[in-house]
């Protein structure tokens, strides 16, 4: 695939000898045999090819763009010019998929979860009003393959789990 980070075309005649094998059709770079190892531990990236990826962005040529015009198409008919179609589908936050809000205790952004919840124990360690020790909320553990103060990364690469 061809990476144009932040409007940075990558080398020109890289990208043509590419764009020419690929034809211009959408792919995925391969995936290792065994997911624990990818080398990421993330998800999967996948590379849709836009218009003329040899410019970098607001540079594109009207010649670049009929020679390369990309892969978004309305209906998708496997030609060159059109593999894939992509809409905008919603957005669902981390913060409350993962269930780390709690109003109930005063936590309602990532910030209260992570950095505030600890100072605030803290401070009433200090006070005498609890007693310690606090641990510092995480989202994921790579040692103990889990979070603190959360369990919805626990057993990340268990692929019995279906993380």
């Amino acid at each position: 695939y061809v990476r144009d980070y932040k409007g940075i075309g990558v080398q020109q005649a890289e990208t043509e000898i590419m764009f020419r094998k690929l034809r211009g059709i959408s792919g995925m770079p391969s995936m290792p045999t065994d997911p624990t190892m990818d080398g990421l531990h993330s998800g999967i990236w996948y590379s849709l090819p836009g218009a003329c990826p040899s410019e970098t962005f607001g540079a594109k040529s009207d010649e670049c763009m009929k020679a390369m015009s990309g892969g978004q198409c309305e209906v998708v008919d496997g030609t060159k010019q059109c593999t894939y179609n992509a809409e905008y589908a919603g957005e669902i936050r981390m913060d409350d998929l993962s269930g780390i809000l709690d109003e109930g205790r005063g936590i309602h952004t990532y910030e209260d979860w992570w950095k505030t919840s600890y100072e605030q124990c803290l401070n009433a360690v200090a006070c005498g009003e609890r007693a310690g020790p606090c641990v510092h909320n995480e989202e994921y553990n790579v040692q103990t393959d889990e979070g603190v103060g959360t369990s919805f990364w626990n057993g990340k690469h268990d692929m019995e789990q279906g993380l």
